[in-house]
């Protein structure tokens, strides 16, 4: 299945970067089924990343990054075959945070403790809604890691869309707060990391400086429920081709 975009491009006013990115939506056609739902359509993920990263930065890209990452899944859809996308890890969270984070709202908590409240995911705090695709990649394809489209024996980071929030009072004074906002990525090894997202520092006192990360894309896109197959066995050297009923 190959998406319609030749290319799809994400602003720097909404990933925080210093320019504008670029995309190829078309360079990925060969999937993988992860599940069949209810309504009888198919979630499938692509076997490959994309072979240039998107990067976000700051608190503008933090608080943009589930809805950034939404939006460029759509991109590989093509309305002959698939009916919607989703960017994995993708559970419902907040898309675009809105209001500037503050100490008051994002200031309370850290995604990393063991008591982490969900009330405050639509204010910047980070969630753990990303568990549920986590799983379902490993289960459906005993992996979770990939290889970048056009280096194919490279195993590559990729984005998963996840926020993940620390913020550290004991730095100085208690006037003085560190926010450390990080996208959460799948590793080399497949693992759910945080290491390796985008952060920012803020605060009363200390401004900090700017620190940007890229990740490469890998989207999941849904199939009709009427395709039926015409060719190929399924496998990677004989996929399936479709033809719509």
């Amino acid at each position: 299945m190959t998406p319609i975009a030749t290319s799809y491009t994400v602003s720097k006013e909404l990933t925080g970067y210093t320019e504008d990115q670029t995309i190829k939506p078309n360079e990925l056609n060969l999937w993988r089924v992860l599940q069949i739902n209810q309504d009888e359509t198919i979630d499938i993920i692509s076997v490959y990343t994309s072979s240039d990263k998107i990067w976000f930065s700051e608190e503008l890209g933090f608080r943009n990054y589930i809805g950034v990452l939404n939006d460029l899944a759509s991109a590989y859809t093509n309305s002959n075959y698939t009916v919607g996308s989703r960017y994995p890890g993708y559970n419902g969270q907040t898309e675009f945070i809105t209001e500037p984070l503050s100490k008051e709202t994002s200031g309370d908590f850290t995604t990393g403790a063991a008591g982490w409240d969900a009330s405050v995911e639509p204010y910047g705090g980070g969630d753990n809604f990303y568990q549920k695709d986590y799983a379902l990649i490993q289960k459906a394809l005993n992996t979770r890691i990939a290889y970048r489209v056009d280096e194919q024996d490279t195993i590559v980071n990729y984005w998963f869309a996840s926020r993940w929030l620390v913020v550290d009072y004991n730095y100085g004074t208690s006037s003085h707060y560190d926010d450390l906002w990080y996208g959460r990525i799948i590793n080399g090894n497949g693992n759910i990391t945080s290491n390796g997202g985008f952060h920012g520092l803020n605060g009363e006192i200390h401004t900090g400086n700017t620190f940007q990360t890229g990740s490469y894309i890998r989207p999941i896109v849904t199939l009709k429920s009427n395709l039926t197959p015409i060719s190929g066995d399924g496998s990677e050297g004989s996929p399936w081709t479709f033809k719509t009923e």
